[in-house]
């Protein structure tokens, strides 16, 4: 009978790094290892007319090798506005499929990596929240929490009990993109004090552009971007987003408060791009498929700042690219190995479930 592993966490907190590092360490041991999520989101650069997918059962598939097809591996794949659909189907039709898929997964497996839905919550008014089916699946849970500052000790323990109250008992933790200045702090205080709660405290990741800054060929990737400029810089990472929509007096203020930043906004909107090109920007991201005016290519050459176009609408774009945070690909073998190091490096992979 395979051993399963729930990882879970709210959006950006990066559960399928832990899933990578997790399942990496696993084969390296011998263990034949699977990977499930029972539901998903669709990736629409990866979708195609008779198949929704989701892009981290993709990555996973890929890495692992496994050769069940991927609405085995993640057989509920929702759309933004397939909520109402859930309902048609009802519960009861739902927890069958995630229960099929499950058992194809686990056959002649030693573990199963689960990933939960995209915050711990989800699904819950179909009875397949994260806690839910941890509890089903009677696994040991992985819970990543953000910890911006101490404050969010409180969320951590939000979601213990959200477990607890499922029947989910065996819970570990790890802190995510943590602000280093709270090492001391989390290493002499807040760590042994969760384990007084009753958690595993499984480490702290301190933020790393390496982890959770997505790079500007991961996002061309995920846009179905074209590159106007800048190829060549397809490596250089992108700290943060910032969408330009206002006047160009009151954008200069908003655009010097971030560096390493890619601007998203219309391709019309020349006052917005020549703006942005006057901050330290990495990327213009130019959305509704419309492509940069003369003005704007010409000062982004001069100042070998990338363009990048999408068919998306500006709030689509904003959407996919904050999805991005703290995510990796098949196709990035370097980022694949800086995920193993730093994370091998952070956590106690045995105290995961490993």
């Amino acid at each position: 009978m395979a051993k399963n592993i729930v990882i879970s966490g709210d959006t950006m907190t990066g559960k399928t790094m832990i899933a990578v590092a997790l399942a990496r360490k696993l084969v390296s041991e011998g263990k034949k290892v699977g990977y499930f999520k029972p539901a998903g989101t669709k990736c629409f650069h990866l979708s195609t007319p008779g198949e929704d997918v989701d892009e981290d059962a993709t990555i996973m598939k890929g890495l692992l090798g496994m050769d069940e097809p991927l609405a085995v591996i993640c057989p509920i794949v929702r759309a933004t506005s397939s909520y109402d659909e859930l309902l048609k189907i009802g519960d009861a039709a739902l927890k069958e499929r995630v229960r099929d898929s499950y058992e194809r997964i686990s056959k002649g497996r030693d573990y199963v990596i689960v990933e939960g839905t995209k915050a711990p919550w989800h699904l819950l008014h179909v009875g397949l929240s994260t806690p839910q089916i941890a509890a089903e699946l009677e696994a040991r849970v992985v819970c990543l929490v953000n910890f911006p500052d101490v404050t969010a000790i409180d969320d951590v323990l939000l979601q213990k009990n959200l477990f607890a109250r499922e029947g989910a008992e065996d819970i570990g933790i790890v802190l995510t993109q943590v602000p280093p200045m709270l090492r001391k702090p989390i290493t002499e205080r807040i760590g042994p004090y969760l384990k007084t709660q009753g958690v595993r405290f499984c480490g702290a990741i301190y933020h790393h552009r390496e982890l959770f800054s997505p790079t500007i060929r991961e996002i061309q990737r995920a846009l179905a971007g074209q590159m106007v400029f800048g190829e060549a810089k397809g490596d250089l990472p992108i700290d943060q987003f910032m969408v330009g929509s206002m006047a160009p007096e009151n954008a200069l203020k908003w655009f010097r408060r971030a560096k390493d930043k890619a601007v998203i906004t219309s391709g019309d909107r020349t006052d917005i791009c020549l703006t942005a090109l006057e901050t330290d920007t990495n990327l213009l991201i130019l959305t509704g498929g419309l492509g940069p005016d003369m003005a704007t290519l010409t000062r982004a050459r001069e100042l070998d700042v990338p363009i990048m176009t999408t068919a998306h609408d500006t709030f689509r774009t904003s959407q996919i690219v904050d999805g991005l945070v703290g995510t990796v690909s098949a196709d990035n073998p370097e980022k694949l190995s800086d995920v193993e190091r730093i994370l091998r490096d952070s956590l106690d992979l045995d105290c995961l479930g490993a």
